[in-house]
């Protein structure tokens, strides 16, 4: 990943130039993987039951 990209990914989920001092580049990426998956539907979501089983 090239700094441009890195920094293109920060804009697009809000992050700022001085948030980054407080960031990881670890979780900078995980906060936009997780942008990525708003929006998927599941067909189960898992319930306290199946956290029980686990």
């Amino acid at each position: 990943m090239t700094t441009p990209l890195f920094l293109l990914r920060c804009t697009e989920v809000g992050i700022s130039i001085a948030d980054l001092d407080l960031l990881s580049i670890g979780l900078v990426l995980d906060i936009w993987t997780e942008k990525s998956n708003d929006g998927v539907k599941y067909r189960r979501i898992a319930d306290q039951s199946d956290f029980d089983k686990f």
